[in-house]
C-alpha cells in the first residue's frame, strides 16, 4: 500500500518502519476506513481504542461488520504500542499484501467432485513462523488453499509472509469462522477431512488419502479442538519412534500434505 497524505494516517512502510510499528500495521481513522472501503480483502483485524468517539466507533464498526472483518475493542496505550507513539486516533488494523478468500467464494471457484484438491485447514496456529511453514509446505506439496480462523489464531502478517518465503503471497488463504462449519462446508464440496491427532484411530500412512482431500492440523500444544476433531470423517495419527511426545505443527502438516502427494503419483 502507498501512503495517502490527504487522508491523514499512515500507509507507508518505510515510515512505518522509521516509526517502529510493524510493516503490517495501518493506523488512522482515514486510512483504515478506506481499507475497509476498498481492500476489504487485505485486512485480517482491525483494533479500536475504548475511548474512541462513538462516532467513529459507530462507523469503523458497521464497515467490519459489512465486510465480515474481525474488529476487537483495546486500550489506548496498545495501540499507541503498536504504532510505535504514532497519532493513530484510536484505530489501526492489520493489513496484508495478499488477499484472503471468504469460504464459500473460495469452494465455489475449485473444479467440482470428483477433480483432486488438497486444502489444509489450521485449527487456530499461534505462531507465525509455524503458519508461514505451512503455507510454504502446502505449495511444494500442491496444496490449492490454506484455510484459518477469523478470530483467535496468528494473522497472516508480514512475518508470515517471510516464513513461508513469499508462498503465502501464491498460494490463496481462506478466512473462515468457525472451523468445525468449515469442516462441513468442505465434506459438503466433496472432500474428505482428515485431522491430524495421536490420538487418531490409524497411522497416517496406513492407506492413500482420498484425492479430494481436507487435512487439519492442530495449535501448537493444544492440538485439534473437540469439536474440529468430532467433525473430521477420519482421524490419523504419525508413527514416530523415540521419547518425542509430538511433532511440530508445521512438520506434521508437511507430512500429511506430502503423503497426499505422494499418493496421487
Amino acid at each position: 500500500m502507498k501512503e495517502n497524505k490527504s487522508r491523514g494516517g499512515n500507509f507507508d512502510r518505510r515510515r512505518a518502519a522509521e516509526s517502529e510499528a510493524p510493516e503490517d500495521i495501518c493506523w488512522g481513522r482515514n486510512p483504515v476506513e478506506t481499507l475497509l472501503a476498498d481492500m476489504p480483502e487485505r485486512c485480517s483485524k482491525v483494533l479500536i481504542a475504548n475511548g474512541v468517539q462513538p462516532h467513529v466507533k459507530a462507523k469503523i464498526t458497521k464497515l467490519c461488520r459489512e465486510k465480515g472483518i474481525v474488529f476487537q475493542y483495546v486500550d489506548s496505550a496498545a495501540l499507541d504500542r503498536l504504532t510505535g507513539g504514532a497519532k493513530h486516533q484510536g484505530v489501526a488494523a492489520y493489513s496484508t499484501d495478499m488477499r484472503l478468500w471468504g469460504t464459500e467464494e473460495f469452494l465455489a471457484s475449485l473444479p467440482p467432485s470428483p477433480e483432486p484438491a488438497l486444502i489444509l485447514l489450521c485449527d487456530h496456529l499461534q505462531d507465525a513462523h509455524n503458519l508461514g511453514a505451512v503455507i510454504r509446505s502446502a505449495e511444494a506439496a500442491g496444496a490449492c488453499a490454506v484455510m484459518i480462523p477469523k478470530r483467535g489464531g496468528c494473522m497472516p502478517t508480514g512475518a508470515v509472509v517471510k516464513a513461508s518465503a513469499g508462498a503465502a503471497l501464491r498460494v490463496p488463504i481462506v478466512k473462515t469462522g468457525n472451523v468445525a462449519q468449515a469442516i462441513k462446508l468442505l465434506q459438503d464440496a466433496g472432500f474428505w477431512v482428515t485431522g491430524l491427532a495421536m490420538e487418531g484411530r490409524e497411522t497416517l500412512f496406513r492407506c492413500d488419502l482420498p484425492p479430494r482431500s481436507a487435512i487439519v492440523v492442530g495449535a501448537e500444544g493444544k492440538g485439534l479442538g473437540g469439536a474440529s476433531a468430532k467433525a473430521c470423517d477420519d482421524i490419523r495419527f504419525i508413527p514416530m519412534l523415540g521419547k518425542t511426545g509430538s511433532l511440530n505443527a508445521s512438520v506434521a502438516a508437511a507430512l500429511a500434505m506430502f503423503e497426499w502427494a505422494r499418493s496421487r503419483g
